[in-house]
């Protein structure tokens, strides 16, 4: 009977030692896939996780991070071998793409009304394709042009600058190189050039496709900017431009040798920190434009993969990550434009510089709006600036090239 009784104990402290192990390894794992660089580190993404995880001790959150440069591809191959993540962190650009490939799900059956109506309208517009929305916004940033105001009011320039001849003036009474350049202008092979190309684009009126997805980049509005922006200005920006992109300009800016050029609100923060009188505006209407002002929106966002092995649990999570508390946090850490109106009367965001680029939501149009490829439009773009900028192509020819391409891109002719 001892010998039982002995036995049957251990049986009973084996068998819970498994339902034990068995209640661990069934908990619930997410596989999250985040950046990092460019001022996202791990430990700010981490303690949303670990938070996460406080409230929710059933569900694992596994964090796996990629540069910002190999953030694409990783997507693409983990799709492609049928591992994708559970929640994947995106460029909103990217969505048509991934949309198209029906490697992400539309959000909007787990969006509810309280959801929407925390956002600003050009946010939600930023993730919108085919009448659907893809992703939650999770980082934005309009663009401003700033301006040395020491520099520009010695020069007798009357601020703000409302029209673009006036940039110009601006710009020519101030260059006195090599001690000042007047403008900074980034034509690198790069992303941030089509996007502050953009600024003067959407400005002068005119839009890289229309509605339709049919390319109207070679309009005469868009010919008109591009002579502008990458032709006019040029003579008055500093050296080598092709070897620039916008985010080594701020270089040249706080240290006083350069009067302006289109940024991010942080920028601002630095130069204001390395000394610089800093002036901003928006950039204002061209000759042709349809509004007073004009910015590109440039969002990422949350998007959840058609592979996610916990989908329900995927969109909670990033409902927790995008909740206002946490994106407030979010925001105010890394500088970005607050998404949500309510965070926009937080005490963080009530200095003055942060309201001009808050303000441009007003006048904002997406990055990729109607646009399906977008590496492959950014690309076309790109060789477009190049040619003219190099002179190997006037503006409406380049312009027309990229504009072919755009439309094979797009699937139209």
């Amino acid at each position: 009977m001892k010998g039982r009784g002995i036995g049957l104990a251990v049986a009973l402290a084996v068998l819970a030692g498994l339902l034990a192990w068995s209640g661990t390894a069934s908990a619930e794992t997410l596989r999250v896939l985040l950046p990092i660089g460019g001022g996202y580190t791990e430990e700010d993404q981490i303690a949303i996780a670990e938070a996460y995880m406080a409230a929710h001790p059933d569900v694992q959150v596994e964090m796996e991070f990629v540069g910002w440069d190999a953030l694409w591809d990783r997507i693409i191959t983990s799709i492609a071998t049928g591992n994708a993540p559970d929640v994947i962190y995106i460029a909103s650009r990217w969505i048509p793409a991934l949309a198209d490939m029906g490697a992400i799900i539309p959000l909007d059956p787990y969006i509810d009304e309280a959801k929407w109506a925390l956002y600003y309208p050009a946010v939600w517009e930023s993730v919108e394709y085919q009448g659907q929305h893809w992703g939650i916004v999770r980082a934005m940033s309009t663009k401003a042009l700033l301006y040395n105001k020491t520099l520009l009011e010695a020069a007798g320039v009357e601020l703000p600058m409302t029209s673009w001849e006036a940039i110009l003036e601006a710009a020519r009474r101030v260059h006195n190189p090599p001690e000042v350049y007047g403008f900074g202008l980034p034509a690198n092979r790069f992303v941030s050039t089509v996007t502050e190309f953009q600024n003067w684009l959407y400005a002068n009126g005119a839009r890289i496709t229309n509605e339709e997805g049919v390319a109207t980049v070679d309009s005469p509005a868009a010919v008109e900017a591009m002579e502008f922006y990458f032709g006019a200005l040029k003579a008055y920006a500093q050296p080598s431009p092709i070897e620039w992109r916008r985010e080594d300009l701020i270089r040249l800016f706080k240290s006083g040798r350069l009067a302006m050029y289109t940024d991010h609100v942080f920028s601002v923060i630095e130069a204001l920190e390395a000394g610089i009188d800093v002036g901003v505006q928006m950039v204002p209407a061209g000759p042709q434009g349809d509004r007073p002002f004009a910015t590109v929106v440039v969002t990422d966002s949350i998007a959840i993969p058609a592979q996610a092995r916990h989908k329900d649990l995927a969109v909670e999570f990033a409902m927790f990550m995008t909740n206002f508390e946490n994106q407030a946090t979010w925001d105010i850490t890394l500088g970005f434009i607050p998404p949500m109106p309510a965070e926009a009367g937080l005490e963080a965001f009530n200095p003055w510089y942060w309201q001009v680029f808050i303000e441009g939501l007003e006048y904002g149009i997406p990055q990729a709006a109607s646009i399906q490829d977008w590496e492959g439009v950014q690309e076309a773009l790109l060789t477009a600036t190049q040619k003219y900028f190099l002179g190997q192509a006037d503006a409406e020819t380049a312009l027309k090239e990229a504009a072919q391409t755009i439309n094979i891109l797009q699937g139209v002719q």
